[in-house]
């Protein structure tokens, strides 16, 4: 079929880049999103601390594993008595890590790079690298209840799961490549060819 100008139309382009973008680009996004989510639900739920903010949280962190620090509870269905955890709450958190040999680092909720908010059970306040032994997470909050009195949160540290990360991101960074390609070959499709 010539379309206007003199040039017939690709239709297996089109095609086939429709296809690719329907069938590899789609499936690839929703996979990595359901691992970035995934992955850290499951991870809360077998924390390696659990304390309270204010408070010190202390575990036997491994070197060069990445840990988070989020409130929550670590526990299936339980939400802290009602309370709900969301980023207005961990923004105001400040913790500050105690490692074995002595060296210190700071996180704060407000400071991270991006935040994890889950369905008013999980926050994210920050990560950090372990450096091998037992290790101290002292966190205090800048925020007061309506009483003037610190708030009392239950806060978990958990450990990230760095291959599956990597997973998820090649998967976006593929299912954005396939895109880029599939309107390429749309393009080329419908620009067609002199006839």
């Amino acid at each position: 079929m010539v379309g206007y100008g003199g040039r017939k139309r690709g239709w297996g382009r089109i095609i086939g880049g429709v296809l690719g973008i329907v069938l590899l680009a789609v499936p690839m996004l929703i996979g990595a999103l359901v691992i970035l989510v995934g992955v850290a639900r499951w991870e809360s739920f077998d924390p390696e601390a659990q304390g309270r903010v204010p408070g010190v949280l202390t575990l036997d962190a491994d070197e060069g594993t990445t840990y988070v620090v989020a409130l929550g509870t670590g526990i299936k269905n339980e939400t802290g008595g009602g309370r709900s955890f969301n980023t207005s709450f961990a923004v105001d958190i400040r913790c500050t890590i105690r490692h074995p040999d002595g060296t210190e680092d700071t996180i704060r909720g407000d400071r991270q790079t991006s935040s994890v908010e889950r369905a008013g059970d999980y926050a994210s306040i920050g990560r950090f690298e372990g450096a091998g032994g037992t290790t101290e997470v002292d966190c205090t909050s800048t925020s007061k209840d309506v009483f003037g009195d610190e708030l009392d949160l239950p806060a978990i540290v958990h450990a990230t799961n760095a291959t599956l990360q990597w997973v998820a991101w090649g998967l976006l960074l593929g299912s954005v490549a396939v895109v880029l390609g599939g309107v390429g070959l749309i393009v080329w499709g419908v620009r067609g060819k002199v006839v």
